[in-house]
């Protein structure tokens, strides 16, 4: 939970738009009709773009708040700093792991479609 917290609120798209691609996928995978993978590619590239946005927005925050003296003194401006890195590669760690997952069904899907083909 301290993991989504940190990535804030742009994670939340990340893990559904994340979770629908897994689902389309194993879907594929489980029946791999040609006609099912654009769905699981337009997910794909959902889920890419949603935490590339999800990052940006997490650096805006960063420079906003690090901006304002008051909110950051100079001496915990680099402190503060690397704390809103870490924090703002959450979107793109789950997206990653969450793709890669997507991929690799995918893959089970593919390699199951050429077995049915040599079958026939």
């Amino acid at each position: 939970m301290q993991f989504m917290m940190e990535g804030g609120f742009g994670m939340w798209p990340v893990l559904v738009f994340g979770l629908v691609g897994l689902v389309g996928a194993a879907r594929y995978a489980w029946n791999p009709l040609r006609s099912r993978l654009p769905f699981v590619a337009a997910m794909a590239i959902t889920l890419v773009s949603a935490a590339v946005h999800a990052t940006w927005i997490g650096l805006g925050a960063v420079f906003h708040y690090l901006e304002s003296p008051e909110r950051a003194p100079d001496a915990d401006v680099l402190r503060v700093l690397f704390a809103g890195l870490k924090e703002i590669t959450r979107p793109g760690a789950l997206g990653g792991v969450l793709l890669t997952l997507v991929l690799l069904v995918v893959a089970i899907g593919l390699h199951r479609a050429g077995l049915r083909e040599e079958r026939t």
